[in-house]
């Protein structure tokens, strides 16, 4: 998480080799970020606009930062802490399956992500966000007052649909603020410095809930006020941080900024596509542009449509359809243990209480942790040291190398969980399982995100809602068949048949890895001229 106004570079100490051309430039996802000397170009260049979120301060960015982690936790904990309190409802209510206050906000969430990323190309990521806050919040009170079971549902649907911008348009955002070399390790930060607080105060939800108090009231009332605080950090701390980018005088030249986040550089502004751009209208105050909280963006409503049509090219794209189901089979994995471990672990064969078996979250949280380092900074040193290998080109499909680890620990995983179950090993091989899930869910997402918007840069915006909206979609149908496909297989069988499917499919990356530069060309001569879900939509 850094800030910079430097257009040149950060210094790096090893030099780049030379070679007359840079073909790979050419090919959109293909971006020339190390110049000769070795030093690391930061990335889209930032404009003299005051309203460029890369000329932002390091403390102004990390104050941005802090808005989402407070509002992504919150919305994390009030969605998954329900689980612990299906008992309660089960016994106020009087109904003998009300599991649909668990599953029905994975539903929401997918539609999440089909609503606030196309929104926000229309009308800007800070109206967005403040709206999720005002839902989650208000869905939080009217959650902790429900009087009945409809009313509780309904809010728990509305938290989840508020969630759905912290595993989409929150990705976005992060983008925006960051420069091309930072983004690693940004997202990285923000999957698993979340997941890591989530899974810690998860842990302690059973210390805090008993069930002859019914304080299932008290958990969701307890976190409308997190949730007020996003609001308001959202509204101080966040300003808008979707900018298109316009042409710059640098250098005696004029430099354009692609959609693709490529540099052309033009000798005077006559030879410039639309000619000089206007300075910033005077019309408002900084203080009430900063504050603003509607408004529409240069693409607006058009855009937003246009999003949806590209959603559709997304899910027939072969190497964002194949992120997808990669992306749904370890979702497949995490319901089949999560589902299960409660009462496992509450089986006479190993006995523990709820307040025990609750720290199996604790293990999660480990593995978030150390999926940081290296979903983050290793890839991002490995994507560097490529660069340089490749005369300073980086190519997208030096981003495949993140996929390894979670492909391996996803497949390990699950197949350890199952036999674990199945033969009656010690209860810390369910806790190691759980551990290792969560550090193969985290990591896998900074892989398919980086994947996804740097190898079609044109399509971001649609490429996250596929990926946002099919993994929580398809985890909500698949949560009604889970149990029934363990109890037909066995927990061995269906777990190993997971793992093994999570291998199979994870092996695509290494055709893509020889092949992938070429048909990513071929789909982009094709389809991608449209540039409104762009990284930077021109």
């Amino acid at each position: 998480m850094a800030g910079g106004r430097s257009v040149s570079a950060s210094n790096h100490p090893d030099q780049v080799p030379l070679r007359p051309r840079y073909e790979s430039c050419d090919f959109s996802g293909s971006v020339f970020i190390i110049s000769s000397e070795g030093k690391i170009l930061n990335l889209p260049i930032p404009t003299k606009s005051a309203q460029d979120p890369l000329n932002w301060s390091k403390w102004k960015q990390a104050r941005a930062f802090l808005a989402l982690y407070v509002f992504a936790i919150s919305a994390d904990v009030l969605t998954q802490g329900s689980s612990y309190l299906v008992d309660q409802f089960r016994s106020e209510f009087s109904l003998p399956v009300p599991e649909s206050i668990v599953s029905a906000p994975k539903l929401f969430m997918g539609l999440g992500a089909l609503i606030w990323i196309p929104l926000s190309l229309a009308v800007g990521r800070r109206p967005v966000f403040l709206l999720c806050t005002v839902i989650l919040f208000l869905s939080s009170a009217l959650a902790g007052f429900a009087s009945n079971f409809g009313q509780l549902l309904v809010a728990a649907c509305f938290i989840g649909l508020a969630q759905g911008l912290s595993s989409s348009m929150a990705l976005l955002m992060v983008i925006d603020i960051t420069f091309i070399h930072q983004r690693p390790q940004a997202i990285a930060m923000l999957w698993c410095l979340v997941g890591f607080i989530t899974a810690t105060l998860l842990a302690l939800i059973p210390l805090l809930i008993t069930k002859k108090s019914s304080t299932w009231r008290l958990f969701y009332s307890s976190w409308a006020p997190p949730a007020l605080l996003s609001v308001i950090l959202a509204f101080f701390f966040y300003p808008e941080t979707y900018f298109i980018r316009p042409p710059v005088a640098f250098d005696g030249r004029v430099l354009i900024q692609s959609a693709t986040e490529k540099v052309q550089v033009y000798q005077d502004w006559e030879e410039v596509p639309g000619g000089k751009a206007l300075p910033d209208t005077p019309n408002q105050s900084p203080w009430s542009r900063k504050f603003k909280f509607w408004g529409l963006t240069r693409g607006g409503w058009k855009a937003m449509r246009i999003c949806y049509s590209q959603v559709l090219g997304c899910l027939l794209n072969p190497l964002i359809f194949w992120v997808a189901i990669l992306n749904a089979l370890v979702f497949t994995s995490m319901l089949s243990i999560r589902e299960t471990y409660a009462d496992i672990l509450a089986d006479p064969r190993y006995k523990l209480s709820m307040n025990n078996f609750a720290l199996i979250h604790m293990a999660g949280a480990i593995g978030c942790l150390v999926a940081w380092p290296v979903s983050g900074f290793m890839v991002s040193c490995v994507t560097c040291r490529l660069a340089k290998r490749n005369f300073g080109v980086r190519d997208a499909e030096h981003y495949l190398l993140a996929f390894i680890l979670p492909i391996l620990t996803g497949t390990v995983n699950i197949i350890i969980y199952g036999v674990a179950v199945e033969r009656n090993w010690h209860y810390l091989w369910i806790y190691f399982a759980y551990g290792l899930n969560s550090f193969t869910l985290v990591s896998l997402a900074t892989a398919n995100t980086l994947w996804v918007t740097e190898a079609f840069p044109r399509w971001a915006a649609p490429a996250l809602v596929v990926l946002g909206s099919v993994a929580n979609m398809t985890s909500f149908g698949i949560s009604f068949g889970i149990m029934p496909w363990i109890r037909s297989q066995g927990h061995a069988n269906a777990d190993i048949e997971i793992g093994v499917l999570i291998a199979v499919v994870g092996c695509v990356a290494i055709p893509i890895a020889f092949w992938g530069k070429k048909m990513r060309q071929q789909i982009h001569e094709r389809w991608g001229m449209s540039e409104m879900g762009a990284l930077r939509p021109q």
